[in-house]
């Protein structure tokens, strides 16, 4: 089934308190859609919409080239409402993924295991979740005899079923043709005042449309950005899977913790990082080479056997 993907990315950003788009703040070196971008590239979707909204202009111009069509949402009226407007532009397409553009921690993994499920199903929709100990601010997902029956977000939620761990992960693949009629009466009667694309589960369960669920087998993959702590915390996460792989990949990092190597960096074998080494802008660094202490280099070229002394700050064109 032609599979087509959706990615979020009209939000404002209002916590951020930025004057650069949303999904255009950098988390370990790439901006968020970017990393977005890249976890959906290896399913090879047939289409690749992304809808924008506030600071459109930077995003557009930004993704100046990128295999991807780009819809608009104006006015912003939330996530049902930008899965509405990309429709037209799935034309051809007989399922959709739908995701945020400020995930930068999703998987590609997961998502096409998302994918694989809902294919092998052959349900109506779906959708990614986590079990957390406290649901937070996050949409419950609610069961009945074991069956996902509907998404409720947390600023509409009773008591009752803001005690549920099972948290929606904003993850979605929908059967397009079971689930356009469901878009077309989402209603906005909500604290938001919003079109949520979460309605849309309880809609195919009353139409008689099955959803399945996946539990992300690690649910930081789940986290979004929305303040600038948040930023923080998934760019500490990022980083720590490129240290991760250099290290598995015969570098020595001394001191992981304050060790920051941005994704496009190459290192060479036996390279050893010093505690505070900052490694960026596509740098790339030979075998055997040892960087000092608390060093910055950027879009530097070294050869084998190169010895930077701490403290240093080298920059190349």
């Amino acid at each position: 089934m032609t599979l087509g993907a959706v990615i979020l990315a009209a939000g404002q950003g209002k916590r951020l308190r930025t004057s650069l788009a949303k999904v255009l703040h950098e988390a370990c070196g790439k901006p968020l859609v970017d990393w977005v971008l890249a976890a959906v590239q290896p399913l090879a979707p047939a289409k690749t919409v992304v809808v924008v909204g506030h600071l459109r202009e930077q995003v557009v111009q930004h993704l100046a080239g990128a295999p991807v069509v780009l819809v608009v949402q104006d006015p912003p009226r939330g996530t049902g409402d930008a899965f509405r407007v990309a429709l037209p532009a799935l034309s051809g397409c007989r399922r959709a993924l739908v995701l945020p553009g400020d995930a930068p921690l999703l998987s590609a993994a997961s998502l096409a295991a998302l994918c694989r499920l809902q294919h092998e199903t052959g349900a109506a929709c779906a959708l990614a979740t986590a079990v957390l100990p406290e649901g937070g601010a996050y949409g419950r997902v609610l069961r009945q005899e074991g069956r996902v029956v509907a998404i409720v977000e947390a600023g509409d939620a009773t008591p009752e079923q803001l005690a549920v761990r099972e948290v929606n992960a904003g993850v979605y693949v929908f059967d397009l043709a079971a689930v356009t009629p469901c878009l077309a009466q989402l209603s906005a009667e909500n604290s938001q005042g919003e079109y949520y694309i979460t309605d849309l589960v309880a809609a195919l369960v009353a139409a008689g449309k099955p959803v399945v669920a996946l539990p992300l087998a690690d649910p930081q993959e789940m986290l979004g950005v929305n303040t600038r702590e948040e930023l923080a915390q998934v760019s500490r996460i990022l980083n720590q899977r490129v240290v991760r792989f250099w290290q598995e990949n015969g570098v020595t990092v001394i001191h992981p913790e304050t060790t920051w190597i941005e994704e496009g960096c190459q290192l060479g074998p036996d390279t050893v990082l010093e505690p505070g080494v900052v490694v960026r802008g596509a740098s790339v660094l030979g075998a055997r080479c040892r960087v000092g202490a608390w060093s910055v280099l950027e879009r530097v070229r070294l050869g084998d056997d190169t010895q930077v002394p701490p403290l240093s700050y080298l920059r190349g064109s």
